[in-house]
Order: structure tokens, then C-alpha cells, then sequence
């Protein structure tokens, strides 16, 4: 993914006990919270939109 990509800025920030959310471009699109569980290598593509999201 990292290579279709190119070099992205990504920040890691401190958050609660288990809190796994991804946000692109400020728009909240993952979060652990509501589906329980970490992102597929797919869900992950999905949610940046240059691979299609």
C-alpha cells in the first residue's frame, strides 16, 4: 500500500485505552470503537481515497 501511495504524513496521537480511529484529511473514516475490531489490509485501501475509497 505504502508503495502506491508514496510518502504520506501520518500522525500518531495519544488517545484512551484501545482507541484505534483513522482519520483522512480531518473526516473521521475508522474507528475501532464502532466496529470492534482493526482494519483489513482492504477496509485500510478503501478508506484512502487515491486506491479507490
Amino acid at each position: 500500500m505504502l508503495l502506491e501511495l508514496g510518502p504520506a504524513d501520518v500522525e500518531l496521537l495519544p488517545g484512551r485505552a484501545g482507541q484505534f480511529d483513522i482519520e483522512v484529511d480531518g473526516a473521521l473514516r475508522y474507528s475501532r470503537a464502532q466496529t470492534r475490531g482493526f482494519p483489513t489490509e482492504a477496509e485500510l485501501a478503501g478508506l484512502v481515497p487515491e486506491l479507490g475509497g
